[in-house]
């Protein structure tokens, strides 16, 4: 790279230059320079800056870091060159450049989209090894990494690269890296595969039983659905306000849904039409009660024609107008409740809006939209339909789910079979799916849900002490006998 050329290269950066990431302390820049492909990662000065003034230059820090990689022969990005005092702009800051580890894709995105598609992955126990082989690597060199996910490592041909120079430490490997690790991964790695790497990288005895950096991370992702940012948005509708679904990072496969991107214009055509049709009884009518109605229709959201759930709780007692302050109406909280399932992993259907209209401060009605998940709910499912195969699966997946809520640290109440639609799936077979999280609760009961879903069960006509068997199992996988007691 000859210096005066590449110098005047830089100099029109935003010119011939790909901007990929802006987060206002930090812009990552992708350019192209005599057929190679490179990075800049931008940090710019702002005035005085007291951590500066002890940290020293973060491009500086991260170069340095990276170098350190190498030494380590951790697989990384190379450190190509440090720029101080960089001009990108009208900004002066410090810049880092590094080479292009292409064609390669994110790990995490690259592991959501084969579960999406429903697909294994492919060579597992050799990805698994390789992650291990890594950060084997990166202890014994004294090296840690304060933000250590899936998002941070680069999969190319079978290859995994340690992205993020500037999150590296010189304490060592720590538990919470690894928990950070372990919780990222959770989604996809099995439960021997999280016990191998907590038995070579952890420090020894038996692996937790619960993760802190799990509950940290769900409040960071329940706080976001009250507010306005990239995933939910606000909005309002006359006396009605509320919050919307934009979008998601990495859309789930049994959540059609999940993969829209919805803007407030969006609603504010889609909404009227069918609230209109609502407050005039042409909906298709779900449930007609004095605790709420739940009518179908359907929506145009993000030009996409979606079938919707809509459901409007309503207060049958007086007292209902002073419990519910500081809890929400029953529209926020089974709001809050699905979101809480859908951050853990756990299907249910997808929340789209809630609105609310508030009187002298009370709310005084509610509304919550959902889409509506294909498929039969549980107490009418013809059993007899599957093959053997598949109706054991049905129910060691339902029983699966169940422990899942156990094990995170909530318990439902209502889980009877009429709260669960089997969602069929050509390609993985009939998955069960939660539609009602009103007998969601935040606190630990064991047992309950399935309990529940067991006495709900004996109604049915097809169901059979092998199903039961299935069901207790897959609540307790790991028992020597699992029956309905």
């Amino acid at each position: 790279m000859p210096p005066p050329t590449l110098q005047q290269f830089l100099a029109d950066l935003p010119q011939v230059g790909n901007l990929i990431k802006d987060r206002g302390y930090r812009q990552i820049w992708r350019f192209d320079f005599e057929g190679h492909g490179y990075y800049l990662k931008f940090y710019p000065r702002r005035g005085f800056d007291f951590r500066r003034l002890f940290r020293g230059s973060p491009a500086r820090r991260e170069f340095s870091r990276l170098l350190r990689l190498q030494k380590a022969h951790v697989p990384a990005p190379r450190a190509v060159a440090e720029l101080s005092g960089f001009r990108l702009g009208n900004r002066i800051g410090d810049a880092v450049i590094l080479e292009a580890i292409e064609p390669a894709l994110p790990l995490d995105q690259y592991l959501s989209e084969l579960a999406r598609q429903g697909e294994t992955i492919p060579n597992r126990l050799q990805l698994a090894r390789k992650i291990r082989q890594m950060l084997s690597q990166l202890s014994q060199a004294g090296l840690g990494h304060s933000d250590l996910h899936l998002g941070n490592m680069l999969f190319r041909y079978g290859e995994v690269f340690l992205l993020d120079g500037y999150s590296l430490t010189l304490r060592g490997l720590q538990m919470e890296d690894l928990q950070k690790l372990a919780h990222s991964a959770a989604g996809f790695a099995t439960r021997t595969e999280l016990l191998r790497g907590w038995e070579e990288l952890g420090p020894g005895g038996p692996p937790p039983i619960y993760n802190p950096v799990s509950a940290r991370h769900w409040r960071k992702l329940l706080r976001n659905t009250r507010q306005e940012n990239h995933y939910f948005g606000r909005i309002r509708f006359g006396p009605w306000s509320g919050i919307f679904f934009k979008r998601y990072k990495y859309p789930r496969r049994w959540a059609p849904a999940s993969d829209l991107r919805v803007t407030s214009d969006d609603w504010q055509t889609a909404w009227p039409p069918i609230w209109r049709a609502l407050e005039a009884a042409e909906l298709t009518p779900l449930k007609r009660g004095p605790s709420g109605d739940v009518w179908a229709g359907d929506l145009t959201l993000g030009g996409r024609r979606l079938p919707v759930v809509i459901k409007r709780p309503f207060k049958r007692r007086w007292y209902r107008y002073l419990n519910e302050i500081g809890r929400g109406s029953r529209a926020w909280r089974a709001w809050h409740k699905a979101w809480a399932m859908i951050v853990r992993d756990i299907p249910t259907a997808w929340p789209l809006l809630v609105l609310q209209k508030r009187q002298f401060g009370y709310v005084t009605d509610s509304v919550i939209v959902f889409e509506r998940i294909e498929g039969q709910t549980l107490d009418s499912f013809n059993l007899d339909s599957l093959s053997p195969r598949n109706r054991e699966l049905l129910f060691r997946r339902t029983g699966g789910m169940l422990r899942k809520i156990d094990q995170l640290g909530m318990a439902h109440f209502d889980a009877k079979s009429t709260n669960w639609i089997v969602q069929p799936d050509e390609k993985l077979g009939p998955r069960p799916i939660l539609i009602d999280v009103d007998g969601l609760r935040f606190r630990r009961w064991q047992a309950l849900g399935l309990q529940r879903l067991l006495r709900a069960m004996r109604q049915h006509p097809q169901y059979t002490p092998a199903d039961s068997l299935a069901l207790c199992q897959g609540y307790a996988p790991f028992s020597h006998v699992a029956t309905e007691e």
